[in-house]
């Protein structure tokens, strides 16, 4: 987080890129940057592009301010920091071992607990209905139920914890709360201030809102 704190002091000073997403508005409140306002400036990223396009301090100046770049990395820092449980931040730098490590308890699992129903079925399992001799209804809804409970505590504790560490919150009212929503669905952030974000040919375009569409 050090260095998005210097990569926003840099950007608070400079406030030519004000006009182009939420980032520098909601940076313009702050003077100060703890690690809880840095987790909400880069969620408010969405790595458009734009600010480094227009940067007169990006790579190659010496202070190399490339905000989409450095937000990410506040982003990745961020969600680690705020996963529960605490054990789970970890998986976000070995995503591919956990991963993988995951699927393959599930599916040794799922054979394990199967295989005494083929063993003992006794014939064919072809007839309508006899996919629930390995797996009653109940059972089904009993595993993906839990995980898809735990997935939404998960995911609620992790947004109670990012609240808490952003810092005391106005009041939130309807119209904000349908102005965010406003932005959200018509993907406002992504239009680079109005022109596009820039592609490999640093051409701006409209073609990362539309496909997200």
């Amino acid at each position: 987080m050090a260095e998005a704190a210097r990569i926003m002091t840099i950007c608070n000073s400079c406030r030519y890129c004000e006009g182009l997403c939420a980032v520098f508005p909601a940076m313009e409140r702050h003077r100060e940057f703890s690690p809880g306002t840095l987790a909400h400036l880069a969620s408010l990223c969405h790595g458009c592009g734009a600010c480094l396009d227009d940067c007169q301090f990006a790579p190659p100046h010496e202070f190399a301010v490339n905000v989409p770049r450095t937000m990410a990395a506040a982003r990745r820092e961020s969600y680690a920091a705020h996963a529960w449980p605490r054990l789970a931040g970890g998986a976000f730098d070995r995503g591919g071992i956990v991963n993988a490590a995951v699927i393959l308890l599930c599916v040794t699992g799922f054979l394990a607990a199967i295989m005494p129903a083929l063993s003992g079925a006794g014939g064919p399992l072809s007839a309508p209905g006899a996919f629930y001799r390995l797996m009653s209804h109940g059972a089904m809804v009993a595993v993906f139920g839990l995980a898809a409970l735990c997935a939404a505590l998960m995911i609620a504790a992790g947004i109670r914890q990012f609240w808490r560490a952003a810092g005391p919150a106005p009041h939130i009212g309807p119209r904000a709360l349908a102005g965010a929503l406003h932005d959200a669905m018509r993907l406002r952030y992504l239009d680079g201030g109005g022109a596009g974000c820039p592609d490999a040919q640093q051409a701006p375009r409209d073609h990362r809102r539309l496909f997200h569409h």
